[in-house]
Protein backbone atom coordinates (compact mmCIF):
# COMPACT_ATOMS: atom_id res chain seq x y z
CA UNK A 1 0.00 0.00 0.00
CA UNK A 2 1.23 3.58 -0.51
CA UNK A 3 2.69 5.63 2.27
CA UNK A 4 0.09 7.08 4.63
CA UNK A 5 0.48 10.62 5.91
CA UNK A 6 -0.58 11.02 9.49
CA UNK A 7 -1.72 14.58 10.03
CA UNK A 8 -4.67 13.75 12.25
CA UNK A 9 -2.68 12.11 15.03
CA UNK A 10 0.32 14.38 15.06
CA UNK A 11 1.15 15.83 18.47
CA UNK A 12 3.75 18.49 17.87
CA UNK A 13 3.37 20.10 21.28
CA UNK A 14 3.15 23.47 19.53
CA UNK A 15 1.07 26.35 20.77
CA UNK A 16 -0.72 28.36 18.09
CA UNK A 17 1.87 31.14 18.52
CA UNK A 18 4.78 28.72 18.17
CA UNK A 19 3.23 27.15 15.09
CA UNK A 20 2.74 30.52 13.40
CA UNK A 21 6.38 31.39 14.13
CA UNK A 22 7.55 28.14 12.61
CA UNK A 23 5.30 28.31 9.56
CA UNK A 24 5.98 31.99 8.93
CA UNK A 25 9.74 32.02 9.15
CA UNK A 26 10.99 28.54 8.25
CA UNK A 27 8.75 27.66 5.35
CA UNK A 28 10.39 24.37 4.52
CA UNK A 29 9.60 22.85 7.89
CA UNK A 30 6.28 21.45 6.71
CA UNK A 31 8.16 18.89 4.66
CA UNK A 32 9.24 17.05 7.79
CA UNK A 33 5.93 17.08 9.62
CA UNK A 34 4.01 14.38 7.71
CA UNK A 35 4.65 10.77 8.72
CA UNK A 36 7.12 11.47 11.50
CA UNK A 37 6.36 12.00 15.18
CA UNK A 38 7.20 14.91 17.45
CA UNK A 39 6.46 13.69 20.99
CA UNK A 40 7.65 16.05 23.72
CA UNK A 41 9.84 17.83 21.23
CA UNK A 42 8.98 21.48 21.65
CA UNK A 43 9.98 23.25 24.81
CA UNK A 44 7.61 25.29 26.91
CA UNK A 45 4.01 24.18 27.12
CA UNK A 46 2.77 20.73 28.10
CA UNK A 47 1.82 18.91 24.87
CA UNK A 48 -1.87 18.42 24.10
CA UNK A 49 -3.18 15.18 25.55
CA UNK A 50 -6.19 14.45 23.34
CA UNK A 51 -4.15 12.30 20.91
CA UNK A 52 -1.23 9.92 21.32
CA UNK A 53 1.96 11.03 19.54
CA UNK A 54 1.64 8.05 17.17
CA UNK A 55 -0.61 5.03 16.85
CA UNK A 56 2.11 2.68 18.11
CA UNK A 57 5.05 2.72 20.51
CA UNK A 58 8.18 0.55 20.49
CA UNK A 59 9.93 -0.40 23.73
CA UNK A 60 13.52 0.87 23.44
CA UNK A 61 15.05 -0.65 26.57
CA UNK A 62 15.13 -4.08 28.26
CA UNK A 63 11.62 -3.60 29.63
CA UNK A 64 8.97 -1.06 30.57
CA UNK A 65 6.43 -1.55 33.35
CA UNK A 66 2.75 -1.13 32.51
CA UNK A 67 0.63 0.01 35.46
CA UNK A 68 -3.11 0.36 36.03
CA UNK A 69 -2.75 4.14 36.33
CA UNK A 70 -0.06 6.66 35.44
CA UNK A 71 2.02 6.10 38.55
CA UNK A 72 4.85 3.70 39.41
CA UNK A 73 2.99 3.09 42.69
CA UNK A 74 -0.09 1.78 40.89
CA UNK A 75 -0.69 -1.94 40.44
CA UNK A 76 1.75 -3.51 37.99
CA UNK A 77 -0.06 -5.15 35.08
CA UNK A 78 2.96 -6.55 33.24
CA UNK A 79 6.39 -5.70 31.82
CA UNK A 80 6.68 -4.99 28.08
CA UNK A 81 10.02 -6.23 26.72
CA UNK A 82 12.47 -4.61 24.29
CA UNK A 83 11.14 -4.11 20.75
CA UNK A 84 7.60 -5.04 21.73
CA UNK A 85 5.19 -2.76 19.89
CA UNK A 86 2.27 -1.36 21.88
CA UNK A 87 -0.87 0.32 20.61
CA UNK A 88 -0.99 3.85 22.01
CA UNK A 89 -4.46 5.08 23.02
CA UNK A 90 -3.51 8.46 24.46
CA UNK A 91 -1.09 10.29 26.72
CA UNK A 92 -1.58 11.79 30.14
CA UNK A 93 0.31 13.72 32.79
CA UNK A 94 1.24 11.34 35.60
CA UNK A 95 3.71 10.85 38.41
CA UNK A 96 7.17 11.62 37.08
CA UNK A 97 9.76 8.88 37.30
CA UNK A 98 12.27 11.60 36.41
CA UNK A 99 11.67 15.32 36.94
CA UNK A 100 12.05 16.30 33.27
CA UNK A 101 9.15 14.13 32.03
CA UNK A 102 5.64 13.68 33.42
CA UNK A 103 4.10 12.04 30.33
CA UNK A 104 2.70 8.50 30.36
CA UNK A 105 1.23 6.67 27.38
CA UNK A 106 -2.09 4.89 27.65
CA UNK A 107 -1.93 1.43 26.11
CA UNK A 108 -4.40 -1.45 25.78
CA UNK A 109 -3.11 -2.88 29.07
CA UNK A 110 -2.59 0.25 31.12
CA UNK A 111 -0.12 3.12 31.39
CA UNK A 112 3.60 3.13 30.53
CA UNK A 113 6.18 5.85 31.15
CA UNK A 114 7.03 7.55 27.84
CA UNK A 115 10.81 8.07 28.11
CA UNK A 116 11.58 4.53 26.93
CA UNK A 117 8.91 4.20 24.26
CA UNK A 118 9.63 5.37 20.71
CA UNK A 119 6.41 6.58 19.04
CA UNK A 120 6.20 4.75 15.71
CA UNK A 121 3.89 3.83 12.86
CA UNK A 122 3.70 0.70 10.75
CA UNK A 123 3.65 2.05 7.20
CA UNK A 124 4.21 -0.16 4.17
CA UNK A 125 5.40 1.48 0.95
CA UNK A 126 5.10 0.68 -2.73
CA UNK A 127 8.64 -0.19 -3.90
CA UNK A 128 10.29 2.08 -6.48
CA UNK A 129 12.96 -0.20 -7.98
CA UNK A 130 13.35 2.07 -11.00
CA UNK A 131 14.79 4.76 -8.68
CA UNK A 132 17.41 2.48 -7.15
CA UNK A 133 19.71 2.60 -10.17
CA UNK A 134 20.22 6.32 -9.52
CA UNK A 135 20.57 5.70 -5.76
CA UNK A 136 18.35 7.45 -3.25
CA UNK A 137 17.98 8.10 0.46
CA UNK A 138 15.35 6.09 2.29
CA UNK A 139 13.73 6.12 5.72
CA UNK A 140 12.50 3.13 7.72
CA UNK A 141 8.71 3.43 8.17
CA UNK A 142 7.95 0.36 10.29
CA UNK A 143 8.73 -0.14 13.99
CA UNK A 144 11.74 -2.27 13.04
CA UNK A 145 13.02 -4.27 10.09
CA UNK A 146 15.73 -6.92 10.07
CA UNK A 147 18.30 -6.43 7.34
CA UNK A 148 19.68 -9.61 5.76
CA UNK A 149 22.95 -10.56 4.14
CA UNK A 150 21.01 -11.69 1.04
CA UNK A 151 17.55 -10.77 -0.35
CA UNK A 152 15.94 -13.70 1.42
CA UNK A 153 13.94 -13.70 4.68
CA UNK A 154 15.79 -16.85 5.76
CA UNK A 155 19.26 -15.36 5.13
CA UNK A 156 21.53 -14.44 8.02
CA UNK A 157 20.41 -11.31 9.81
CA UNK A 158 22.73 -8.31 9.62
CA UNK A 159 21.34 -5.52 11.81
CA UNK A 160 17.91 -4.67 13.14
CA UNK A 161 16.88 -1.28 11.73
CA UNK A 162 14.48 1.06 13.48
CA UNK A 163 11.76 3.55 12.61
CA UNK A 164 13.14 6.82 11.08
CA UNK A 165 16.64 5.39 10.51
CA UNK A 166 18.06 6.61 7.16
CA UNK A 167 20.17 4.77 4.57
CA UNK A 168 21.36 5.14 0.98
CA UNK A 169 19.59 2.70 -1.34
CA UNK A 170 21.91 1.51 -4.12
CA UNK A 171 20.09 -1.46 -5.67
CA UNK A 172 16.69 -3.18 -5.89
CA UNK A 173 16.30 -6.90 -6.50
CA UNK A 174 13.50 -9.46 -6.35
CA UNK A 175 14.25 -11.87 -3.54
CA UNK A 176 13.59 -15.56 -3.12
CA UNK A 177 10.25 -14.69 -1.55
CA UNK A 178 9.13 -12.85 -4.70
CA UNK A 179 9.24 -9.44 -2.98
CA UNK A 180 11.38 -6.42 -3.79
CA UNK A 181 14.41 -5.88 -1.56
CA UNK A 182 16.64 -2.81 -1.36
CA UNK A 183 20.39 -3.00 -0.85
CA UNK A 184 21.80 -0.51 1.66
CA UNK A 185 25.09 1.32 1.84
CA UNK A 186 25.68 4.69 3.51
CA UNK A 187 24.41 4.64 7.06
CA UNK A 188 25.37 1.00 7.55
CA UNK A 189 28.39 0.14 5.35
CA UNK A 190 31.09 1.86 3.28
CA UNK A 191 30.70 -0.71 0.52
CA UNK A 192 27.47 -2.37 -0.69
CA UNK A 193 25.84 -3.78 2.42
CA UNK A 194 22.83 -5.83 3.52
CA UNK A 195 19.31 -5.98 2.13
CA UNK A 196 15.98 -4.90 3.61
CA UNK A 197 12.41 -5.36 2.40
CA UNK A 198 11.60 -2.47 0.08
CA UNK A 199 8.12 -2.11 1.57
CA UNK A 200 9.73 -1.03 4.84
CA UNK A 201 11.52 1.98 3.35
CA UNK A 202 10.10 5.24 2.11
CA UNK A 203 12.09 7.04 -0.56
CA UNK A 204 13.00 10.54 0.59
CA UNK A 205 12.38 12.86 -2.33
CA UNK A 206 15.14 15.38 -3.16
CA UNK A 207 12.66 18.19 -2.45
CA UNK A 208 12.64 17.10 1.21
CA UNK A 209 16.38 17.76 1.54
CA UNK A 210 16.68 21.24 0.05
CA UNK A 211 17.95 24.23 2.01
CA UNK A 212 15.42 25.94 4.29
CA UNK A 213 15.44 29.76 4.39
CA UNK A 214 18.13 30.04 1.68
CA UNK A 215 17.95 33.84 1.58
CA UNK A 216 18.61 34.31 5.29
CA UNK A 217 22.27 35.15 5.88
CA UNK A 218 22.19 35.53 9.67
CA UNK A 219 21.52 32.11 11.17
CA UNK A 220 22.69 30.66 14.45
CA UNK A 221 21.93 27.75 16.77
CA UNK A 222 21.93 27.91 20.55
CA UNK A 223 22.10 24.79 22.71
CA UNK A 224 21.10 25.44 26.31
CA UNK A 225 22.54 22.65 28.46
CA UNK A 226 20.62 23.75 31.55
CA UNK A 227 17.20 23.83 29.90
CA UNK A 228 18.12 20.99 27.51
CA UNK A 229 16.85 22.85 24.47
CA UNK A 230 18.14 23.82 21.05
CA UNK A 231 16.92 26.97 19.30
CA UNK A 232 17.39 28.16 15.73
CA UNK A 233 17.59 31.92 15.12
CA UNK A 234 17.12 33.87 11.91
CA UNK A 235 18.24 37.49 12.19
CA UNK A 236 18.13 37.09 16.00
CA UNK A 237 14.52 35.86 15.85
CA UNK A 238 13.84 32.37 17.24
CA UNK A 239 12.14 30.20 14.62
CA UNK A 240 12.29 26.75 16.23
CA UNK A 241 12.93 25.41 19.71
CA UNK A 242 13.20 21.70 20.49
CA UNK A 243 14.01 19.59 23.51
CA UNK A 244 17.32 17.72 23.44
CA UNK A 245 19.40 15.16 25.27
CA UNK A 246 22.97 16.41 25.48
CA UNK A 247 26.15 14.74 26.70
CA UNK A 248 26.37 13.21 30.16
CA UNK A 249 29.22 12.64 32.62
CA UNK A 250 32.64 12.45 30.98
CA UNK A 251 30.95 12.81 27.60
CA UNK A 252 29.51 16.27 28.16
CA UNK A 253 28.69 18.36 25.09
CA UNK A 254 31.53 20.91 24.73
CA UNK A 255 30.56 24.45 25.61
CA UNK A 256 31.61 27.41 23.50
CA UNK A 257 31.04 28.82 20.04
CA UNK A 258 31.37 26.31 17.22
CA UNK A 259 30.43 26.23 13.54
CA UNK A 260 28.96 23.54 11.33
CA UNK A 261 31.90 21.61 9.86
CA UNK A 262 30.16 18.87 7.92
CA UNK A 263 26.92 16.95 7.69
CA UNK A 264 25.56 13.68 6.32
CA UNK A 265 22.08 12.34 5.62
CA UNK A 266 22.95 9.20 7.60
CA UNK A 267 25.72 7.80 9.76
CA UNK A 268 26.55 4.57 11.55
CA UNK A 269 27.76 5.59 15.00
CA UNK A 270 29.89 3.12 16.94
CA UNK A 271 31.70 3.72 20.21
CA UNK A 272 32.03 3.05 23.92
CA UNK A 273 33.30 -0.07 25.64
CA UNK A 274 31.77 -2.89 27.65
CA UNK A 275 28.28 -2.06 28.88
CA UNK A 276 28.73 1.42 27.37
CA UNK A 277 29.25 0.04 23.83
CA UNK A 278 26.87 1.18 21.11
CA UNK A 279 26.43 0.43 17.42
CA UNK A 280 23.72 2.58 15.82
CA UNK A 281 23.15 2.23 12.06
CA UNK A 282 21.22 4.82 10.09
CA UNK A 283 21.48 7.70 12.57
CA UNK A 284 19.37 10.35 10.83
CA UNK A 285 20.79 13.62 9.53
CA UNK A 286 23.81 14.39 11.73
CA UNK A 287 25.07 17.98 11.58
CA UNK A 288 28.62 17.99 12.99
CA UNK A 289 30.04 21.05 14.74
CA UNK A 290 33.30 19.81 16.33
CA UNK A 291 36.34 18.04 14.89
CA UNK A 292 35.80 15.21 17.38
CA UNK A 293 32.42 14.39 15.79
CA UNK A 294 29.88 16.02 18.11
CA UNK A 295 26.67 16.56 16.16
CA UNK A 296 23.01 17.44 16.32
CA UNK A 297 21.34 14.26 15.09
CA UNK A 298 18.14 12.25 15.07
CA UNK A 299 17.48 9.61 17.70
CA UNK A 300 15.45 6.39 17.56
CA UNK A 301 16.89 4.58 20.59
CA UNK A 302 15.06 6.61 23.23
CA UNK A 303 12.27 9.13 23.75
CA UNK A 304 13.95 10.71 26.75
CA UNK A 305 14.48 14.29 25.61
CA UNK A 306 14.97 16.88 28.31
CA UNK A 307 17.94 15.48 30.25
CA UNK A 308 21.64 14.80 29.75
CA UNK A 309 22.21 11.23 28.57
CA UNK A 310 24.19 11.12 25.31
CA UNK A 311 27.85 10.41 24.52
CA UNK A 312 28.39 14.09 23.76
CA UNK A 313 26.11 14.72 20.82
CA UNK A 314 22.88 16.70 20.86
CA UNK A 315 20.08 14.14 20.50
CA UNK A 316 16.85 15.40 18.96
CA UNK A 317 13.88 13.68 17.35
CA UNK A 318 14.48 12.54 13.78
CA UNK A 319 12.26 15.15 12.07
CA UNK A 320 13.93 17.94 14.03
CA UNK A 321 17.35 16.60 13.00
CA UNK A 322 16.34 16.76 9.35
CA UNK A 323 15.09 20.30 9.84
CA UNK A 324 18.46 21.46 11.24
CA UNK A 325 20.32 19.53 8.53
CA UNK A 326 18.32 21.36 5.86
CA UNK A 327 18.44 24.76 7.53
CA UNK A 328 22.16 25.00 8.30
CA UNK A 329 24.98 26.22 6.06
CA UNK A 330 26.57 24.76 4.03
CA UNK A 331 23.72 23.40 1.98
CA UNK A 332 24.09 19.80 0.85
CA UNK A 333 23.51 18.04 -2.42
CA UNK A 334 21.09 15.09 -2.44
CA UNK A 335 23.75 12.94 -4.09
CA UNK A 336 26.48 13.52 -1.52
CA UNK A 337 27.12 11.18 1.40
CA UNK A 338 28.97 13.91 3.24
CA UNK A 339 29.14 17.69 2.81
CA UNK A 340 32.06 19.61 4.28
CA UNK A 341 32.13 23.34 4.87
CA UNK A 342 34.47 24.88 2.27
CA UNK A 343 37.57 26.60 3.62
CA UNK A 344 36.40 29.95 2.25
CA UNK A 345 32.99 29.68 3.97
CA UNK A 346 31.85 29.84 7.58
CA UNK A 347 29.29 27.24 8.62
CA UNK A 348 26.28 28.09 10.74
CA UNK A 349 27.28 29.16 14.25
CA UNK A 350 26.44 26.72 17.06
CA UNK A 351 26.65 28.22 20.57
CA UNK A 352 26.63 25.74 23.44
CA UNK A 353 26.21 27.15 26.95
Amino acid sequence: MPTRYLYQKQDTGLTRRQFLKLAGSALGAAAILPFTNLPNVYAGDTPPLSWPPASLGRITTWGVEIHETSSPKAKLVRVARQDEVLRLRGQVVGDALMPHNTIWYQTDDGYAYSSWIQPVEDIKNIPVPEKAADKFWGEITVPFSDSRMAPDPSARRSKRLYYTAVFRIIEAVVGKDGQWWYRLQDGIAYSPGPYVLAAHIRRIDPSEMTLISPNVMNKRIEVNLIDQTVTAYENDYPVLTARVSSGFGVHRTPRGEHTVLRKSPASRMIGGEGTDYYDLPGVPFPTYFTQSGVAIHGTYWHNDFGRQRSHGCVNVSSPIARWFWRWTVPSASYDDSITKTPKDMKGTVVKVF
